[in-house]
């Protein structure tokens, strides 16, 4: 998976697709989303060194108005101007921690799981530090 952002751009927000591919039981995954905690990691595909490490990421139903739609989810990540500053290609990870009852973690899946998130920050001749009143 391939996703792009300019240099210096908080936008567009990355947007992963939970979905269910039919090897593990989906209705308990949905349950154990309530207690977790998900974080989002990107590292230079060249150097190996993080440029995020564990910042927060959360996930949001696909489609929230709808009641009768069966449940899909989305993880994202909002970057921000400080994680985009450096152009390049990154590696991107999210990692999902369930928690039990007393906060512990249980379990912990890193997404995605079939193919790498490939993350290229391109180049930007935009670079304005005017303040809008």
């Amino acid at each position: 998976m391939v996703f792009s952002i300019r240099q210096f751009s908080n936008l567009p927000i990355l947007k992963m697709a939970l979905y269910h591919d039919g090897r593990y039981d989906f209705r308990a995954l949905e349950e154990q989303m309530e207690n977790t905690v998900i974080t989002f990691a990107m590292k230079d595909e060249k150097t190996g060194i993080y440029k995020v490490a564990n910042e927060a990421a959360s996930i949001v139903l696909k489609y929230p108005c709808d009641m009768n739609a069966k449940k899909e989810y989305y993880i994202i990540y909002e970057f921000s101007e400080e994680d985009t500053n450096k152009p390049g290609i990154y590696i991107g990870e999210f990692k999902i921690t369930f928690l039990n009852k007393s906060f512990q973690p249980i379990n912990t899946l890193i997404v995605p799981i079939a193919e790498q998130l490939y993350i290229h920050v391109l180049d930007s001749f935009v670079k304005s530090d005017v303040t809008y009143i």
